[in-house]
């Protein structure tokens, strides 16, 4: 019997080693954004303060009793799930089938050279002084222009170091991996100029609330790793 225990517990430990797992430990509330572009509608994303690689947009439809759930994770693949809204508040596992799991192509990272980061002087908001830097294309402005690129700035919050940037997008992402210029603090604002200097979209920090959730997918559908280690 003490050998059937031993086993069991064997067996059971090595499902648990079959699984990814994404750890989340901050949900960060936004206000609804102002947007005349095609960018989220979420306004709650559940991170992790440490690891920026990845993170879940949280989307609310109206008169629904479920919560839309989209994970990001730049390396390669996206999880889209819909759970309760009383299950999303109250359970900190969300186990997800492979059928929910996507292959992302980080199609982009070639496109970090095509962008500056580029430091601002600090913006103060209601006598709290703040980082601002921006993402800006360094084509010409006719090609900024055809192609409706826009400037990314970065309203980052001084005084929150131990908290890695919060990055929307995957060439974001990959331009703060090969440059390392973003400075680690909570993201307060983000907003985008275009060409004519019109904000197009804006969206502000409203609170950030401590959580412990962890989502899983099996590790068959880990698309992250590369051929030969899957």
């Amino acid at each position: 019997m003490r050998y059937f225990f031993l086993l069991l517990f064997c067996f059971v430990g090595s499902l648990g080693f079959s699984q990814k797992k994404y750890h989340f430990d901050c949900a960060l509330i936004f206000d609804n954004p102002i947007s005349a572009d095609k960018e989220t509608k979420s306004n709650v994303v559940l991170t992790n303060s440490k690891d920026n690689s990845y993170h879940t947009f949280v989307s609310f439809d109206k008169d629904s009793i479920n919560a839309s759930l989209k994970l990001i994770d730049f390396e390669g693949l996206i999880i889209n799930s819909n759970v309760s809204k009383e299950r999303f508040y109250k359970a900190e596992i969300f186990s997800n089938e492979c059928n929910s799991v996507y292959r992302f192509s980080n199609k982009f990272k070639y496109k970090t050279k095509e962008y500056d980061i580029i430091k601002h002087q600090d913006t103060t908001i209601n006598d709290t002084t703040y980082f601002h830097y921006s993402i800006k294309s360094n084509k010409s402005l006719e090609y900024q222009k055809r192609k409706q690129i826009k400037t990314i700035h970065y309203i980052i919050d001084r005084n929150s170091e131990n908290f890695k940037p919060f990055l929307y997008r995957a060439t974001e992402y990959n331009k703060w991996v090969e440059t390392s210029k973003l400075p680690n603090g909570l993201l307060k604002m983000k907003y985008y100029v275009d060409t004519v200097g019109t904000i197009t979209f804006k969206q502000t920090l409203v609170k950030v609330v401590q959580i412990n959730k962890v989502f899983t997918i099996p590790e068959e559908c880990d698309y992250t790793k590369s051929p030969k280690q899957s």
